[in-house]
């Protein structure tokens, strides 16, 4: 495909080892590396801008989008439609699905999850956590949720029964988990990632990154880190060595991956009033009211 601009989409060539798209000032670039297989894996990408993303989720083909400014959880269906999924949450943050396809919401300042089941009834999962980021579910079930300000890990069964399992961090945000059960955490003002085996042993997998946030694995166990500070994406072998993904982007936060049915990476910056569809072909951009 060619690059080009209009109002129902612009695309990106990714046949080449670099390629990059003008989004308004911003310049998008993304690097193909050798190993690198687009069509297998499903990428989010939650970016500041206008207004402040916090975390996004796909389920069902469908994508969830905290807004922290709004107190709001956006849904957007397959074919980009938003609605409004839940409102006054008190900044809400981290998302994540446990096994049922219930849906967990972390709320930053009132020190709350809050669970969704699939017909959207609210619920209290959990109260009293010192400002709740990012969510992850283990194999078992058990949530686990970083704690920014008390640089700690906390671990609650399905129960809602939670306890400190991890501590010593640097603002910990961006959670994830690998194919293996380990724990990988992105401590923002420490500028590293650190991993947690299913014993808790802890080890520094990746440090000198520029105030990562957001973690994720893609289907062959590559491992992505957003760097809000420099506005770019790393790529990590299972070594702990990284290249550079993408590049020029404003802010990113979290990031979640999986194995579509059509294979598409999205890219959301809604206070541009974006959605970022990357295909087989290449990179669509779809402008949309925000």
């Amino acid at each position: 495909m060619s690059e080009g601009e209009d109002e129902k989409g612009s695309f990106l060539n990714f046949s080449s080892p670099e390629s990059s798209l003008k989004l308004g000032a911003k310049k998008l670039t993304f690097f193909k590396g050798k190993k690198m297989k687009t069509k297998h894996q499903h990428i989010c990408i939650t970016v500041f801008s206008l207004i402040a993303l916090a975390s996004t989720i796909a389920y069902a083909d469908n994508i969830y989008v905290s807004c922290f400014p709004s107190g709001t959880i956006e849904k957007f269906d397959s074919n980009g439609n938003r609605s409004t999924f839940a409102s006054g949450l008190n900044g809400p943050s981290g998302l994540a699905f446990d096994s049922s396809g219930n849906l967990y919401a972390a709320n930053y300042w009132n020190g709350i999850i809050e669970k969704f089941d699939s017909s959207g009834k609210r619920y209290t999962f959990v109260s009293d956590l010192n400002t709740p980021q990012a969510l992850a579910f283990d194999c078992k079930g058990n949530l686990y949720v970083s704690m920014y300000s008390s640089g700690t890990i906390e671990k609650i069964d399905s129960s809602g029964k939670g306890s400190i399992w991890a501590s010593g961090l640097v603002q910990p945000i961006g959670l994830a988990f690998n194919n293996s059960g380990n724990l990988y955490v992105a401590t923002y003002y420490g500028g590293t990632i650190e991993k947690f085996d299913s014993s808790g042993n802890r080890s520094t997998f990746a440090h000198g990154l520029n105030k990562p946030v957001g973690l994720a694995f893609d289907s062959s166990g590559y491992l992505y880190a957003t760097e809000s500070g420099s506005g770019t994406i790393k790529k990590f072998d299972a070594s702990g060595n990284g290249t550079l993904f993408a590049s020029g982007l404003s802010g990113p936060t979290f990031i979640a991956t999986r194995v579509p049915k059509r294979g598409t990476l999205l890219l959301l910056g809604l206070g541009i009033g974006t959605l970022l569809l990357l295909g087989l072909g290449g990179l669509a951009l779809r402008k949309r009211r925000a």
